[in-house]
């Protein structure tokens, strides 16, 4: 029996502005202060060390967890969510490397150009959540990316105070977008979707990466659900075969297994969602516009455990398929 009760999104979403292609990205080049750019110079510093074979410092802690979408240029757009343990009870620098491990220094300058490099000065009440969202972008590939946070002190501290740092290197695999092949950006689990009111601006999208046009996708924290929520889930969909009429055909299917030990049992799918010339605005310009994705499912038919969610992408011009899980687990509260 199929799960009735499921708001699927409307194709018409596409034009919304969360499922445009990403926006491009660009580091941070405003002029610092002099106690600022001292910052920089040291957090820099920092990494060039740990890079050098220094010794990682490990007062605060970082995890990352990327996210994938295909931009309006030939990079991919990475946006990402770090989380922070042991964080300073103060302001602090952020400095983000992104380094491709194969690359050559520039015979002139003598020196590797970074695909990525940029500084975040980020105030403690942001810091005291324990979450914040940034971004890269990188051509498709494998880098090492590092992540570094400096506390921030008094410009006439004593000597004998010592900041609190940590830097963490993880690798990273960019996926290639622009390649024609049928593809999918991240699955996207989100706690919420909060609509705004005004267009972000190009130094708040730093810190906000998860703004597509009017909308802001909150990722979800972990991915335990209680019975009362909803599992909602978005994902584009890029180079999709064209019809006669210039449009895709697309077929995405949801089915959910429940998890029994060390097997698991089908429990439930929705309905397909078909996209195709029928359904999709005339203005839809596959060139311009991935094809949207998702479902939001309450989860009060659920009964507790662990679920893996099935997605199933099927291009019916090309008869190529794609195949995604998602796995989250259920509780009472």
């Amino acid at each position: 029996m199929a799960i009735r009760r499921v708001v699927a999104l409307a194709v018409a979403v596409a034009f919304s502005g969360a499922f445009v292609l990403a926006q491009s990205a660009k580091p941070d080049t405003k002029k610092r202060s002099k106690e600022e750019q001292r910052e920089i110079e040291q957090i820099v510093k920092l990494v060039d060390g740990v890079m050098g074979g220094e010794p990682a410092p490990t007062d605060i802690q970082m995890a990352i967890t990327p996210y994938f979408l295909k931009s309006q240029e030939q990079r991919t757009f990475v946006p990402f969510v770090l989380e922070v343990k042991g964080a300073p009870a103060a302001d602090a620098a952020l400095y983000i490397r992104v380094v491709d491990p194969a690359a050559e220094p520039d015979p002139k300058a003598k020196r590797v150009e970074y695909p990525w490099d940029d500084v975040h000065f980020v105030p403690a009440a942001q810091l005291a959540s324990g979450r914040l969202n940034r971004v890269f972008m990188a051509a498709p590939g494998t880098y090492d990316v590092y992540l570094a946070i400096k506390e921030r002190l008094p410009e006439k501290a004593p000597k004998s105070q010592v900041a609190k740092m940590g830097v963490l290197k993880q690798q990273v695999v960019v996926p290639d977008f622009q390649n024609a092949e049928l593809s999918m950006s991240s699955v996207f689990v989100t706690d919420n979707v909060n609509m705004l009111s005004a267009p972000v601006s190009a130094d708040e999208s730093r810190e906000r990466p998860f703004v597509f046009g009017a909308q802001e996708l909150i990722p979800a924290a972990d991915m335990d659900f209680a019975k009362s929520e909803e599992l909602s889930i978005f994902f584009q969909v890029y180079n999709a075969g064209l019809d006669q009429a210039g449009k895709p055909n697309i077929l995405m299917e949801y089915e959910f297994h429940k998890k029994e030990g060390n097997e698991e049992k089908f429990f439930n799918k929705t309905n397909p969602q078909v996209i195709n010339a029928e359904n999709l605005p005339p203005q839809f310009d596959p060139a311009k516009f991935p094809v949207p994705g998702g479902i939001s499912v309450p989860l009060t038919s659920f009964g507790e455990g662990q679920y893996r969610l099935s997605i199933k992408i099927s291009d019916k011009v090309s008869g190529k398929v794609l195949n995604r899980d998602v796995n989250f687990e259920v509780k009472a509260s």
